[in-house]
């Protein structure tokens, strides 16, 4: 699998590219000698990164504006792989997050890094659809690009109806949607598909899902 060289900043995103062994070199703020920063360095110096003593302007200039709490690591984090069924079996209740052609990579990356916290197992997006895996979704993942299993994938119609035949239900979030997500039994193995920002889900996509629901909101936006 290729990988590519990228920026992960705070402690988050530093303490899981040290988990996963995908640093190289640590940048941190001299100044800080606070116990949680010294458990990193601690760390990194087991796992053989290249410690670099910084200040605040050399991080900011490595962060490129992405909030580094003092500390940046410079690693190889996973580009998108192939064969995502695969990789679901032997998985009992997955959760996928399908990612249908988002345009901005910030949005891509806040995605990311909240299904990493969700706990999803794996993230799958459109080959030569959206923005793709850039450098700054992956920055705005702040780990989530590591601890995810990310999939880029060109048949999407056949990888959906596969997909439903492994078992997985398929939840379209859609704003118009009758349902919301509050009542869909998420205890079993389903994908939630998350369309682009303009246009929502694309028509073969939402062919696709199962149910379509919304995620309510105090305000409607369309009114703002």
């Amino acid at each position: 699998m290729a990988n590519e060289v990228n920026t992960l900043c705070g402690f988050h995103a530093v303490e899981v590219a040290l988990s996963t062994k995908q640093g190289r070199e640590l940048y941190f703020d001299r100044r800080r000698v606070d116990q949680r920063m010294q458990a990193l360095l601690d760390l990194a110096k087991v796992g053989q990164l290249s410690l670099k003593p910084s200040d605040k302007a050399e991080l900011d200039r490595l962060s490129v504006g992405v909030r580094h709490q003092g500390i940046v690591a410079i690693g190889r984090v996973a580009i998108p792989r192939t064969g995502l069924i695969r990789f679901l079996q032997g998985i009992e209740r997955p959760l996928v997050l399908v990612l249908d052609a988002l345009q901005d990579p910030t949005n891509l990356g806040g995605c990311l890094r909240n299904g990493a916290a969700a706990g999803a197992d794996a993230s799958v997006i459109p080959r030569h659809k959206g923005c793709g895996l850039t450098p700054a979704a992956v920055r705005v993942a702040a780990g989530g690009a590591n601890s995810l299993a990310i999939f880029e994938e060109g048949n999407w119609g056949p990888l959906l109806q596969a997909m439903k035949s492994r078992g997985l239900w398929l939840i379209g979030l859609d704003e118009h949607a009758s349902d919301d997500v509050y009542q869909v039994d998420l205890s079993v193995g389903l994908a939630l598909v998350v369309g682009a920002e303009d246009r929502g889900l694309r028509q073969l996509t939402r062919r696709r899902c199962d149910q379509l629901v919304q995620i309510p909101t105090p305000v409607s936006y369309t009114h703002l």
